[in-house]
């Protein structure tokens, strides 16, 4: 397993360049990282009410807050719903630097993660990140991932989202190479 510094100083390289994410966008973050670009950072996975979800991510995110590599702040959604949003502290750098060697292997690997989901919402990570995870998993066991095959399942586990708007995101993943290098 990969050391708890390192995890944290990718945690903390891709608050210092997308400041302001949120817990769960911070999470599919790592995910798709892992999964999709092969950053070794060793957090398993499970499908869960927002997507892939691994306990150990938020560990990791709270211990980065409590040893101050980044802030994580409470906010206030229009919605009435609280949340946090994670940006830099004062020791962003420190903790970026002492990592830098295994941050600069990925740095283009976060970048583009940054580059391609940045700007989307939790609810669209949570779509982009599902489609990846179903997709990876049903090519892991040689079973059908068409963009039939791979909606229909999505559907099932995330009725809140139409069936069109998956299929569009399967394609828009699978046009921008999202897909194939998820396997």
């Amino acid at each position: 397993m990969i050391e708890l510094s390192k995890r944290l100083g990718i945690i903390s390289e891709i608050v210092k360049q997308k400041p302001s994410l949120g817990k769960t966008a911070m999470m599919k973050f790592i995910y798709i990282l892992q999964q999709v670009y092969k950053v070794p950072i060793g957090y398993d996975y499970e499908i869960y009410t927002y997507g892939p979800y691994s306990s150990s991510v938020m560990e990791d995110i709270q211990l980065a807050a409590d040893f101050d590599a980044i802030c994580m702040n409470t906010v206030s959604f229009p919605t009435g719903h609280l949340g946090y949003e994670l940006t830099p502290s004062e020791n962003t750098e420190k903790i970026v630097e002492r990592e830098q060697g295994f941050i600069d292997t990925y740095k283009s690997s976060i970048k583009n993660t940054i580059k391609l989901f940045g700007n989307k919402s939790a609810r669209e990570l949570e779509l982009s990140s599902t489609i990846i995870y179903i997709y990876a998993n049903y090519a892991h066991n040689h079973w059908d991932n068409s963009v039939d095959e791979v909606s229909e399942n999505v559907k099932k586990i995330k009725p809140h989202f139409g069936l069109d708007l998956i299929k569009e995101e399967y394609h828009n993943l699978e046009n921008q190479g999202i897909l194939e290098k998820a396997v």
